[in-house]
């Protein structure tokens, strides 16, 4: 099982690191996201709302040790996912926590083709900045927020096997408007 989870693993930094981005800035608003259904997944030190019909997934650190082999400062959600090998063939996003220990630092726009920023916008506590691009025709948005000692990263995988997100998604605004640490 933990063979399959370090598979696993590797797999999904393979797709962060050749993932590429395209979407339409999102609004400011954030209208909808009340009526955005579904249970709160709570990964140790972030949670966030898993909307009706996603799915959420541990994700295993390969550089550092976790009590069960999980990260607590990070996990996925997918739509419309049943499995772990879901997560392969399913749009979706990794939500990662930076807590006051670690300083996150802010992703490279240069990995990416066809780069664009995102205007700064604001859903639940946190303004959001972030770009959009494209790397091996998989379009991906990439997100940050800052809070003081608190930092939060969001690779959002907009594209894959058919199925598309965006960022103006009732879904996806409710996750980012419901993101907060674990207290």
């Amino acid at each position: 099982m933990k063979k399959g989870f370090v598979i696993l693993s590797v797999l999904m930094l393979v797709t962060v690191i050749f993932a590429g981005c395209t979407a339409a800035p999102a609004s400011n608003g954030g209208s909808g996201t009340a009526q955005t259904s579904g249970e709160t997944f709570d990964a140790g030190n972030v949670n966030a709302l898993v909307p009706n019909g996603w799915k959420a997934f541990t994700v295993s650190d390969l550089f550092d040790d976790y009590e069960g082999d999980t990260n607590p400062n990070s996990f996925s959600i997918y739509k419309g996912a049943q499995d772990e090998f879901d997560q392969l063939t399913k749009p979706g996003l990794q939500i990662t926590y930076y807590g006051k220990d670690t300083t996150m630092m802010e992703p490279w726009k240069d990995l990416y083709e066809n780069t664009e920023d995102i205007s700064p916008f604001t859903l639940g506590a946190y303004t959001w900045e972030g770009f959009t691009g494209k790397s091996n025709d998989y379009p991906v948005a990439i997100l940050w927020a800052e809070d003081g000692d608190e930092q939060f990263q969001v690779n959002i995988w907009l594209e894959n096997g058919g199925q598309k997100l965006t960022l103006e998604d009732a879904d996806v605004q409710a996750i980012l408007t419901s993101i907060s640490p674990t207290k």
